[in-house]
């Protein structure tokens, strides 16, 4: 164990593995008091749409995750201030729709970039950098 500590990488992969697991629960309770549980879980599927569109039109998958991500979350407090008292449908109807815009641009995307977009989906907590 203190073998694997002498290698940047996992100090910094444990240091960040920490930080989010003192963040996350916070995060998680003030989501659920406010009705807002499937909030990180939609956002999750909406960003997987920004990567494949930012592979789809060879744009930085990063920068593009970003502005579909905040572009979602300002549809969705619009859709959960018009329609208040489902609030959760238009949660659900937004994260459904981000998937299947995802799945549809990878599948136009090609196979090239399958493995690339896998990798942003999935991810991997040694090559955190600072």
């Amino acid at each position: 164990m203190a073998e694997m500590l002498s290698y940047a990488f996992m100090q910094k992969a444990f240091l960040a593995a920490l930080f989010i697991s003192v963040i996350a629960p916070m995060l998680g309770v003030f989501l659920v008091i406010r009705r807002q549980s499937l909030m990180a879980d939609t956002l999750s599927h909406v960003s997987l749409a920004g990567v494949a569109l930012g592979f789809f039109f060879n744009w930085n998958p990063n920068l593009m995750t970003l502005i579909v991500v905040i572009v979602a979350a300002i549809i969705l407090e619009y859709l959960r201030m018009i329609y208040s008292t489902y609030s959760e449908i238009s949660i659900a109807i937004l994260m459904s729709g981000g998937l299947a815009l995802a799945l549809v641009l990878m599948n136009l995307t090609g196979g090239n970039s399958a493995a690339s977009i896998q990798s942003y989906l999935f991810g991997s907590i040694v090559t955190i950098t600072w």
